[in-house]
């Protein structure tokens, strides 16, 4: 699975930050996929220009400095997309019932 794959699926659950969105990919796949920031925030970036997401930001933090954080939500065209990938990727998010 790609980071964007994987990073479209972990939006559906709502916005997030990069560090958030990681965590929440490694959550939601039991740590069966671990994104890397090196990887990440090139494939937020690709998803914005694509036009399936849009990012804002938050408000400012004292433990960033007082800098705001970067937040990404899906737009409609990402939401769709989205749940088009869901079937293929379904197995990494939901956990697969035992057989006999």
């Amino acid at each position: 699975m790609s980071a964007k794959a994987a990073l479209l699926q972990a939006l559906v659950r709502g916005p997030g930050y990069g560090l958030d969105l990681i965590e929440r990919v490694k959550q939601q796949t039991n740590s069966k996929l671990v994104l890397r920031q090196g990887s990440v925030y090139p494939a937020l970036r690709e998803l914005e220009r694509e036009g399936l997401l849009e990012s804002y930001e938050g408000e400012p933090t004292p433990e960033r400095g007082g800098r705001p954080r970067r937040y990404y939500r899906l737009n409609a065209l990402g939401t769709n997309a989205a749940m088009e990938q869901r079937e293929v990727v379904l197995g990494l998010f939901m956990p697969v019932p035992e057989v006999g």
